[in-house]
């Protein structure tokens, strides 16, 4: 049994780490200036999206440490790595994101019962500059890889960011012509079903993952198919594992059926099918057996 691996984490590692330390900087800023902001005006709006920048601090800070220590090499005792740490601090992203929603729903209900007028001028002008803080945290985040979890699940932080404090400018401006208390409230609601539906997908992801699930988009009759339209040395394909050790580090293993050969051309085979399944399938790690015609009956 022989395998090949071709590794892209060492290579994705510095710019994605740039990536999140220019995140993480620009919402720690927004962060104090929407938290004073709040205090100030009295508007929930507000005080709930700093909420959310202070919870996306903390996960922007998780995801930065499990990237610096998913980097590390494998070891005798971890021979997969440590790549598998970025998954994990997804999942706990996940359940901050759940908790937050909880605290601001209830804070929602209660200003709905008690409802306070906010100063809508300092509301509007510091969501404004959220916003345009939060399309450059955006447009350094951007062109992540499909598989790339933790850039992707910080790029939806901002997104969810920029979107409320659009939401809160919005309010404000229907607070100044109309004097409604209650919009601020509802706002606060609204941005917490988005924080909920991000926090879902995020977590549904992160769980695909550690329950080792066949990765999205690739399938044993996709991987079946292209290895023998590729190389038709290869006659039946069966025995195949696929799952993801972490984010876009998928691993393959399978049975190759060929012909009986010398073992130089099973092993040229093998350098062939790992080539194919890497470009077509974006197989980081493959490790395929090579089997004659008959020699199994496809169960183990």
């Amino acid at each position: 049994m022989t395998h090949h691996k071709i590794s892209a984490i060492s290579v994705l590692s510095e710019p994605r780490r740039k990536k999140m330390l220019w995140a993480i900087g620009i919402t720690g800023s927004i962060l104090v200036l929407e938290a004073v902001g709040g205090i100030v005006s009295g508007s929930l709006a507000l005080l709930t999206d700093a909420g959310h920048m202070l919870t996306d601090l903390a996960a922007l800070l998780i995801t930065l440490t499990a990237m610096i220590l998913a980097a590390r090499p494998a070891s005798s005792t971890h021979t997969y790595g440590f790549s598998r740490l970025e998954v994990l601090a997804a999942l706990g992203n996940s359940f901050t994101f759940f908790l937050m929603v909880l605290g601001v729903s209830w804070e929602a209900v209660q200003r709905f019962q008690h409802p306070v007028l906010p100063d809508w001028k300092t509301m509007g002008f510091i969501a404004l500059l959220g916003l345009a803080a939060n399309a450059l945290s955006a447009w350094f985040l951007r062109g992540a890889e499909p598989g790339d979890l933790n850039v992707q699940s910080a790029w939806l932080h901002v997104m969810g960011d920029l979107l409320s404090s659009a939401g809160v400018i919005a309010g404000a401006g229907v607070i100044a012509v109309t004097g409604w208390v209650w919009v601020d409230p509802l706002l606060s609601l609204g941005i917490a079903l988005m924080i909920a539906f991000n926090a879902f997908q995020l977590f549904w992801k992160a769980l695909h993952i550690l329950l080792e699930s066949a990765p999205l988009g690739v399938t044993p009759e996709k991987i079946t198919a292209v290895l023998k339209a590729e190389i038709p040395e290869i006659k039946e394909v069966h025995h195949i594992h696929l799952w993801e050790v972490g984010s876009g580090e998928i691993h393959l293993t399978a049975h190759l059926v060929v012909q009986d050969q010398l073992l130089s051309g099973g092993s040229s085979i093998i350098t062939k099918a790992s080539k194919v399944a890497k470009e077509k399938c974006s197989i980081v790690h493959s490790t395929f057996q090579l089997e004659p015609p008959g020699g199994t009956d496809g169960k183990e």
